[in-house]
């Protein structure tokens, strides 16, 4: 049976805060039912982290993420030390394009963990009743791209739906590459696309076969991948997604409380926030605005900058105008 991947965004459409992708590699043993499976992990309380995680409500997507990312050594002591182990593309990458004028409120606030109550040894108890039954965590890995990054892409690749479609290709191709075999990736769904091969990125279109594009979902044979299936809901109904949209969220997360604590020294009484279009984003964004213009913060490490709407619905651009 081939290693199963599932990949998932978080943050796709907020006013603040990065856009995380996420992927979580499982081995199932010959033979599990894979349905089964992602009905008995519900039951754990592993499912889309929509429904099972929420700001202010972390506690246990944190417990399930740090028992993931454990090694023998324990689990990471600090935010730090988590993006070392899940970024793709590693620490020093996420820091390069950062202003050194950026750079304090994005890394300077030391963050110890479990930061949101969670408990290691909660998540590392469902993530062994999930291997008993024949599912074993074999990676995960995530791809950041803070403010400045998604605003540079999504000028560069005229959608935001491109480039959350190139995270994720990154993310798979990062998977086989471990693996060393062919993959049975999942993802959710990017958008409302429907067929998805004249729209990859850094997947060779000539490499793909179409197997199945239907409402709801899209399936392909990609050489030197394996399967790869976009399913609305993916995270509701496949145990790789649910794992990779609570550990994404809680990456996000992570992110947002680094923020609000390098802003909270500066504003007393700050709120925490979402980021997402919210009023307590809102009425964070302008209480910070005088903080950011003495620090001479740039606006586009800060806030998202987004392509003018009709621009932005005109969906993802195709390989011919790059």
């Amino acid at each position: 049976m081939p290693l199963i991947c599932g990949v998932d965004e978080n943050g796709l459409g907020p006013r603040l805060g990065p856009l995380v992708a996420t992927a979580v590699t499982l081995d199932l043993d010959r033979g599990a039912d894979a349905r089964a499976l992602t009905k008995k992990a519900e039951r754990l309380g592993i499912g889309d982290s929509k429904a099972v995680s929420a700001h202010g409500d972390m506690a246990w997507a944190e417990s399930v993420a740090l028992a993931a990312l454990s090694t023998a050594s324990g689990p990471p002591e600090d935010a730090d030390a988590l993006l070392a182990a899940i970024a793709v593309d590693g620490v020093e990458a996420l820091r390069a394009p950062c202003p050194r004028e950026a750079a304090a409120q994005c890394w300077g606030e030391h963050l110890a963990l479990p930061a949101f109550g969670g408990d290691v040894r909660e998540g590392r108890a469902a993530l062994d009743r999930l291997a008993k039954n024949g599912a074993r965590l074999v990676r995960t890995r995530s791809a950041i791209a803070c403010a400045k990054v998604y605003g540079e892409g999504v000028a560069r690749r005229r959608s935001k739906l491109s480039l959350d479609l190139e995270l994720f290709e990154g993310l798979l191709l990062d998977a086989r590459t471990a693996a060393g075999i062919d993959l049975d990736a999942i993802c959710g769904m990017v958008g409302g696309i429907r067929s998805y091969r004249d729209y990859f990125l850094r997947i060779d279109p000539m490499r793909v076969v179409t197997l199945d594009e239907t409402k709801g979902r899209s399936s392909y044979r990609v050489h030197e991948l394996g399967t790869l299936t976009f399913e609305v809901d993916a995270d509701a109904g496949h145990l790789a997604v649910a794992l990779a949209s609570m550990i994404g969220k809680y990456v996000r997360e992570l992110s947002m409380a680094r923020l609000h604590r390098f802003y909270a020294g500066h504003v007393p009484g700050l709120t925490p926030v979402s980021g997402y279009h919210d009023p307590v984003t809102a009425r964070f964004v302008e209480a910070t605005a005088p903080v950011r213009e003495k620090l001479r913060l740039p606006v586009t490490c800060f806030e998202r900058a987004e392509l003018p709407r009709r621009s932005a619905q005109s969906g993802v651009m195709t390989r011919s105008s790059k």
